[in-house]
């Protein structure tokens, strides 16, 4: 195999922040060849081939919310057979519910599986074979899901990224036996309490992570900068940092968040766990408002009910033990 034919991270950063920019199959197309002239002085040695969840009819089966785009790159004569995978970060508002439920709980992985099923059905669509190399661009969000389905489904050769979301060991613990089975016996956990593992020092875990992963970690490259949000959360309990890393200062005049979040107690950031924990439980069925019930007391089915002041006073007047016992639930919560 030659050199990739993207073989540059300026390259590799522009195309990312494509996925970003709602262009269509031939935008997409149209922009690579673009950007690869502006990068390389050449035309791009290989035809191209995409395939997008941006297309209404394709990945039409998944459910998860992961969005994202794949290219293929090939030519026999240039003997250029690549794919690469550029994975959404977060953008809406059920993203951010996927965050909470999968990053700060560590109870979902639905998103990194939807990577691992998206890039199988886009080398399908392509024809491509096992031998085709397969590589991961993300940002944010999408550092997670392309990272965690790389070390759980061996779904890339390799993995980009640029301000990610780091790997969360609870999210690969709750839901990747092989990993667990080693856990529990590492840590000779009570395997009857599904829980035991947030009880467990979060240093002693993620140096345990780091070590069961260090052979795939080996394929993950990352572009931090200290200024960035996610890297001043990436040092709190659950997360963990693989592969090699390049940081940078974006902002010198100013240190960061990293230092204020470093300071923050291991017992609060293990509070707002388990309050994430109670929320992921109660949505697992998708019901959001079961979720905010969960954490809060507030039934927001009744809610929806009132319309203005006089007609709370006249709903509550007819729903008045509903609305009772909502209050008292609230008090009990808060408590």
């Amino acid at each position: 195999m030659s050199e990739e034919v993207i073989h540059s991270k300026e390259m590799r950063l522009r195309m990312t922040q494509l996925e970003y920019d709602e262009l269509s199959e031939e935008e997409f197309k149209q922009e690579i060849e673009r950007m690869y002239i502006e990068e390389y002085g050449a035309k791009l040695p290989a035809k191209m081939d995409v395939y997008s969840t941006s297309n209404p009819n394709n990945f039409k089966n998944d459910t998860s919310g992961y969005e994202g785009t794949a290219i293929h790159f090939h030519s026999k004569e240039n003997n250029i057979d690549e794919v690469y995978v550029i994975s959404q970060g977060t953008q809406d508002a059920e993203d951010w519910e996927y965050n909470i439920k999968a990053m700060l709980a560590g109870q979902d992985i639905a998103q990194a599986e939807g990577a691992y099923k998206f890039v199988n059905e886009a080398k399908k669509v392509f024809g491509a074979s096992d031998s085709t190399s397969v590589t991961g661009l993300s940002h944010s969000l999408a550092h997670n899901n392309n990272a965690t389905a790389h070390l759980l489904y061996d779904t890339f050769d390799d993995v980009y990224s640029v301000n990610g979301a780091q790997t969360n060991f609870y999210q690969i613990y709750n839901n990747n036996d092989q990993f667990e089975e080693a856990v529990d016996n590492n840590f000779s956990l009570d395997i009857s309490d599904p829980n035991a593992i947030y009880d467990i020092d979060p240093d002693k875990l993620i140096a345990f992570a780091e070590d069961y992963y260090k052979d795939k970690g080996e394929n993950i490259h990352q572009l931090i900068s200290v200024d960035d949000p996610l890297y001043a959360v990436s040092g709190v309990r659950g997360f963990f940092t693989l592969g090699d890393v390049e940081m940078y200062d974006t902002n010198p005049d100013y240190p960061g968040l990293r230092s204020i979040m470093d300071d923050i107690p291991d017992d609060t950031v293990k509070d707002l766990q388990e309050m994430a924990i109670q929320y992921a439980t109660a949505t697992k069925d998708g019901n959001i408002n079961e979720g905010i019930q969960e954490l809060t007391g507030v039934n927001m089915e009744i809610l929806d009910k009132v319309d203005g002041v006089i007609s709370g006073a006249k709903f509550y007047a007819t729903h008045q033990k509903e609305i009772d016992e909502m209050i008292h639930d609230m008090k009990y919560r808060s408590s």
